[in-house]
């Protein structure tokens, strides 16, 4: 348990009651008289839109996409007209669709602000200057300074919107369309939620979430041998809910919004060329539908899907181990899993590590459970901060320069004692990592006269800087400061560091800000583990707050590093972790700041020891350290994890050894300020960061202004499509375990990128929704091939074919939803270039019928004068199905999770639940006759009479039967 923000028993009640097999409420629970506070004259309003901003097919999809040649679809293969994708492999189609979506809030001063969540790789800062440029010509009164804007990190997804040139290398290189549209989309939803401004009430609350959740960073040995990185459970477990109702009605309270924060990054997938929002998809449509709210997500600290959260263990509905088969974690944190030691859907896998989307929406499926708890608990009155209506909303953003120290970004931080020992570290050249060369006998001598000259500095006490490492401007950052920026709603305060934030970098962040006196922490301390330095009583405090985040004895986790440890090492990494930081900052320690003291005392820790009661005002009830918001500048790790070894975290990490530091006091600062505190006070480098604010304004003018032109002039260049728009290819009717397909001719993928929908007939006969882009439907584009190809495409001689699939399963875990049997029909919503214009177009397919599975087997029947007998063999379901789409392959069908069997959660196995037998007689009568099972056969006493018929009727838990088969009684 977390004990910085803490977890009341009545929560803990609610998360088990949500984690349960039982589909929570789709309504939720309103909030009471009794729960709000409706102040006269509060005047607390919000509005909230959500808006499609799926990128073009064709763009790269994500971090995981193959890097190609434009010459191997000019070879004859399949190729994007339109030049999408530039150094990377072409996307096919849409998995599940992105959004953006905007929380604007009314304070009752009018002082507005807008919380917006993106489905983007990164947060960065030009973007969102263009989008303050279009809002600047509406009327939303949000400037773009108000706004928060939080990435959801998504790593399967197009992100083609900065001009730092490494970030090419993750993604793809910079495109002014891409750039463009994602503008015109964000602030189209801004604009909305604030043209529907209403009377709410907001409450917030934390809950804990452990399952869909680890530490990336792992177990490591630092360079002296002791301890370091962090163990798979150690994290930030707590997810913060804020829940928005809408007062229009003061009798009947409507679910308006849910903003949430928790550090779980959407990197479990691998490279399928679709476009994907990895697990925020489904958990938006678990969230949304179930509460009839809007969730916007925040992500918190660096947890990770990747590499992290995976052990061989089967959860149950609650979340809780059901069986462990784990033989020996590896490095990467998989294990060596006996998938034949535990039956196949005895529970989920908690293995999140590139598994596929079907156990990706397994996963969400316990992040939703967790999120809705919360979100009950506010409800019923059962939260950090009570529903009110008369909350007050603030904001501050300040640019802050680089510290004295190191006053550029940087990337490659190479230690520089390894590299005076022989082993040479190279920046850049390991990009983004520093990259060592092994020793050999020509580069000790080499290096020599260097450690000399070191060893006689540090000897006459001058300080030589621990690591070197190049700029990292333009190659990783857009500007050369950071972004820190705070919002308040009442008695929450949202505080951003900009950055990709270390766990401990949150925690102490929100130790420091929040209401308990002596709580602060300092970061992870791994002697606390370790017999003979966990009894220290100097450190007694720190282990007990450790407890409550990481108890050993909940989470047994091997204790890293070279025994037996070295008593001064180990001192050192406990000063490294402690030690008040106050100071190094001093323009009189520049120098000293970059290079660690041989002085253990002298050391400056993790954070410096300044909480914001320090700066005479009071804590905030809920505190809450964000990620990944407004401007990217790295990794941010702590001072002990800078400092004791190379890595990939640590290479990334900006401004230095205290660049954590750094951040953290001046948003405690910045927090202070709305409470009536002293204002920050400006950087002794400020003149540096207000020149490059004038660069950074001159660069978002040009290409935020000018590419829009040219985007413009692009796009009316486009010649027409091949037309009109129809359907090709109906539907046929399917049974579970195979998919549905509709094929039409539309746009191209220069101007469409159709939205595909699924409805299921009603019983009176009319449609209703049933599934839509959130990883239920999927689509496709057939590109043209080769010039030839590309040629008939541009002159719009090109059929541009799409598809959209619709699978039909049973689920695991059940609450996910299996399919119901009924009559079914594709919706579809696009654009079509005609008479020199993106014209929209909507058709709709032929209706078909979805059926339960008949494989169920009845097998070794006897029928005999006395009645019937027979054996069903364990009931198998399908793994997978023929599909055009190319992620579909059966080829891991036995694998104890197949990663691309199927888009869904498809169960593997059936449980019999009912079985009978009709007999029907010479004369037509029919009897039916209950089954009951005996010495491993079923058996149904009935008298047979030549000629008479036998059907058995086999129906398992989800409805799925056998097919229909007749037997006749001879004799």
């Amino acid at each position: 348990m977390n004990v910085l923000r803490p977890l009341s028993a009545g929560l803990a009640a609610l998360v088990l009651v949500a984690c349960s097999g039982s589909e929570p409420p789709r309504e939720g629970s309103p909030p009471t008289r009794d729960t709000v506070d409706i102040t006269p004259g509060g005047g607390l309003r919000a509005g909230v839109a959500v808006v499609d901003m799926t990128p073009d097919v064709g763009y790269c999809a994500g971090q995981y996409c193959d890097t190609t040649t434009l010459f191997e679809g000019l070879a004859g293969g399949d190729i994007d007209p339109y030049l999408h994708a530039k150094a990377k492999r072409t996307s096919t189609g849409v998995q599940s669709r992105l959004s953006a979506r905007a929380l604007v809030i009314e304070g009752g001063d009018g002082q507005r602000i807008a919380l917006l969540k993106t489905d983007n790789y990164l947060a960065q800062d030009l973007l969102l200057r263009r989008v303050g440029q279009i809002l600047d010509q509406g009327a939303s009164g949000i400037g773009y300074e108000q706004i928060l804007h939080t990435a959801s990190h998504a790593h399967s997804t197009a992100y083609s919107s900065t001009l730092a040139v490494g970030l090419f290398i993750f993604q793809d290189v910079f495109d002014a369309r891409f750039f463009e549209h994602q503008a015109q989309r964000i602030a189209e939803a801004i604009e909305s939620a604030a043209s529907d401004l209403q009377p709410v009430a907001m409450g917030a609350t934390t809950i804990e979430h452990r399952i869909f959740k680890g530490n990336v960073t792992r177990l490591a040995t630092a360079d002296d041998g002791s301890p370091a990185g962090y163990p798979l459970e150690y994290a930030d477990a707590a997810i913060t809910v804020l829940r928005f109702d809408a007062l229009s009605d003061l009798s009947d309270p409507k679910p308006l919004a849910i903003w949430v924060n928790f550090g779980q990054h959407p990197e479990g997938l691998d490279g399928y060329d679709l476009h994907s929002a990895d697990y925020l998809a489904p958990l938006e449509r678990f969230v949304d539908r179930e509460t009839g709210a809007t969730l916007l997500f925040s992500q918190g600290d660096v947890g990770s899907a990747e590499g992290s959260g995976n052990r061989c263990q089967l959860l149950d509905g609650q979340g809780r181990v059901v069986a462990d088969t784990t033989r020996a974690l590896g490095g990467d944190g998989r294990g060596d899993c006996d998938r034949d030691s535990a039956p196949l859907d005895a529970g989920v896998w908690r293995d999140w590590f590139h598994t596929g989307y079907a156990q990706t929406e397994r996963g969400a499926r316990y992040l939703a459970d967790a999120v809705i708890a919360g979100w009950e608990a506010i409800g019923n009155g059962d939260a950090i901060v009570p529903m009110r209506a008369d909350h007050a909303v603030d904001f501050r953003l300040a640019w802050v320069p680089g510290p004295l120290s190191h006053p550029y970004p940087s990337v490659s931080n190479c230690r520089t004692d390894p590299t005076l020992e022989g082993t040479i570290g190279l920046p850049a050249l390991g990009f983004p990592d520093c990259l060592r060369l092994e020793e050999t006998a020509f580069i000790a001598p080499a290096v020599a006269p260097l450690a000399m000259l070191a060893d006689t500095l540090r000897a006459h006490g001058l300080p030589v800087p621990s690591h070197y490492d190049v700029p990292a401007f333009g190659v990783i950052e857009e500007n050369l400061r950071l972004m820190l920026q705070t919002f308040r709603i009442g008695e929450v305060l949202l505080a951003s560091c900009a950055c990709e934030a270390q766990v401990d970098l949150i925690l102490n962040l929100e130790s420091r800000l929040d209401r308990v006196p002596d709580n602060t922490y300092n970061g992870f301390d791994w002697a606390c583990l370790i017999d003979g330095y966990k009894e220290d009583p100097a450190y007694a405090d720190a282990c007990a707050l450790q407890a409550g985040i990481f108890d050993p004895a909940q989470f047994s986790t091997p204790v890293p590093g070279d025994r037996p440890f070295d008593d001064v090492a180990i001192q050192r990494m406990r000063a490294q972790v402690h030690n008040d930081a106050a100071g190094w900052d001093d323009p009189a320690n520049a120098l000293a700041a970059i290079s660690e003291s041989t002085d253990t005392d002298a050391l400056w820790g993790n954070f410096t020891h300044e909480a914001i009661q320090d700066l005479g005002v009071e804590g905030y009830a809920l505190p809450v350290g964000i990620g990944h918001a407004g401007d990217y500048h790295g990794y941010t790790v702590s001072y002990r994890e800078y400092m004791n070894r190379d890595h990939y975290r640590k290479a990334l990490t900006s401004y230095g050894p205290h660049t954590a530091d750094y951040a953290v006091t001046r948003l405690v600062r910045m927090a202070a300020a709305m409470r009536g505190g002293m204002p920050l006070s400006p950087e002794l480098l400020q003149v540096v960061g207000s020149v490059d604010e004038l660069r950074q304004i001159a660069t978002a003018e040009i290409v935020g202004r000018g590419w829009a032109v040219a985007v413009a002039a692009y796009e009316a260049l486009l010649a027409d499509n091949l037309g009109p728009a129809e359907a090709l290819v109906q539907p046929r009717d399917i049974r579970r375990f195979d998919a549905a397909t509709f094929q039409w001719r539309g746009g191209s993928n220069a101007v469409d990128n159709p939205v595909a929908t699924v409805e299921r007939q009603r019983a009176d006969g009319s449609w209703a929704p049933f599934a839509d882009g959130s990883g239920e439907v999927q689509t496709r584009v057939d590109f043209p091939n080769g010039i030839a190809g590309v040629l008939q495409a541009i002159s719009g001689q090109h059929e541009w074919r799409w598809t959209a699939n619709f699978e039909a399963f049973s689920a695991f875990p059940r609450r996910i939803g299996s399919t119901p049997p009924g009559r079914y029909r594709f919706r579809v919503r696009g654009h079509i270039r005609k008479d020199g214009e993106n014209q929209p177009y909507e058709l709709l397919s032929d209706g078909f019928e979805v059926g339960v599975w008949q494989g169920i087997v009845a097998s070794a029947v006897q029928l005999d004068a006395d009645g019937v007998s027979f054996t069903v063999p364990p009931i198998r379901y399908p793994a997978s199905y023929a599909s055009d789409f190319a992620f579909i392959d059966d080829a891991e069908a036995e694998r104890y999770i197949c990663r691309r069997c199927s888009f869904r959660p498809w169960a593997r196995r059936g449980v019999l639940d009912q079985a009978w037998v009709t007999v029907t007689r010479a004369d037509g009568r029919q009897q039916r006759v209950d089954v009951a099972p005996h010495q491993g056969r079923y058996q149904a006493a009935v008298a047979l009479q030549a000629g008479d018929r036998v059907q058995i009727h086999l129906r398992d838990h989800d409805g799925n039967r056998n097919a229909p088969a007749t037997w006749e009684f001879a004799s």
